[in-house]
């Protein structure tokens, strides 16, 4: 099988190079790098040229304007030309065992869409941190199980996989155009087609996550609840309505994410036009009762009473799950 691996880039001069040189020790050896620059402003033109005259294997596509996240994605993944094509992020890295290991599990899973792993957090300085894990058995899911569990959101440890192209070409690769969606958009896609994804608990990447992150996350709300929308109404709606399956599940997964997110209306950081717009933005998501309640409850100042009591719940309901998982594996 021929194996490629994409990617995407803007403004990571930074890390451009280490993760570029991940690929090229891994164990098993790519046929082909392909980095999509979307118009870098910092030196990253420069860093990849040298790297290209150095690395016979790796092809440097420059956009002649800036894409965005999902645009220049879906350019980096179409050029790619092998069987098995891997998505990693220009400040990740992964570790020796990666293709191996996940080219392994899609052949012995023909109808695996992608495969993926569990990952290593590591900083902006490349110390690591927590490893990141499933809370899932390791193996093959069904298209229906994968659709089934989307509900409950993008369902990776990171967003470092291995695809099948044959699978991306029959969804035509990336048809979310809304940024910060568009990987859980492509997943949901991938299901609907009638894919499965295999899993691995192994860690073979290092994902980097940035001290700052909280911030800027807060600053692009907007974005990931206009995103989640998209998935919701414009990729596992259609998939269900598909399978004559009952939509309320998903009215419910709407109401869920309009509450859980509903939060940020109480935020500082946002002044009372960008409230407007994220509090319309929610109740395009769900306008059920529960989710006015809850508008209503952070812009008057009693979210944080409900923050503690969802907060405890969640808590508690993960610690159900993984003590759950944890003893069928070691059955």
């Amino acid at each position: 099988m021929k194996i490629s691996v994409c990617i995407p880039t803007y403004n990571q001069a930074a890390y451009i190079g280490l993760t570029i040189r991940s690929v090229m020790v891994q164990t098993l050896l790519p046929d082909e790098i392909i980095v999509s620059d979307d118009r870098s402003t910092d030196n990253t033109r420069e860093i990849l040229e040298n790297l290209a005259a150095e690395i016979g294997i790796l092809t440097i596509i420059h956009q002649p304007s800036n894409k965005g996240i999902a645009g220049n994605t879906d350019a980096c993944l179409r050029a790619a030309t092998g069987d098995y094509i891997v998505k990693l992020d220009s400040d990740d890295a992964l570790l020796p065992d990666y293709i191996k290991t996940l080219s392994a599990l899609l052949t012995e899973h023909p109808q695996a869409g992608y495969a993926h792993a569990a990952v290593r957090e590591i900083d902006h300085n490349g110390h690591a941190g927590e490893p990141r894990r499933l809370l899932r058995g390791a193996g093959f899911v069904t298209s229906e199980d994968a659709l089934k569990s989307a509900l409950k959101g993008y369902r990776v440890a990171a967003n470092i996989l291995m695809f099948r192209k044959e699978a991306l070409e029959k969804v035509d690769y990336i048809q979310c155009t809304q940024d910060f969606a568009e990987d859980y958009f492509l997943s949901v896609c991938i299901a609907k087609a009638g894919y499965g994804n295999v899993y691995s608990p192994k860690i073979l990447s290092a994902y980097r996550v940035w001290t700052d992150q909280g911030n800027v996350r807060k600053r692009r709300k907007l974005a990931e609840i206009n995103g989640l929308n998209a998935v919701l109404s414009n990729a596992i709606t259609p998939a269900f309505e598909q399978r004559a399956w009952d939509l309320k599940p998903v009215l419910r997964a709407k109401q869920h994410f309009a509450i859980t997110h509903s939060g940020c209306l109480s935020w500082e950081v946002y002044n009372k036009e960008e409230k407007r717009e994220l509090e319309n933005a929610i109740l395009k998501l769900s306008s059920a009762p529960a989710t006015k309640f809850h508008i209503w409850s952070h812009k008057n100042g009693f979210g944080r009473v409900l923050d503690v009591y969802q907060n405890s719940a969640a808590t508690i309901k993960k610690h159900v799950k993984k003590l759950i998982l944890t003893k069928s594996q070691t059955r």
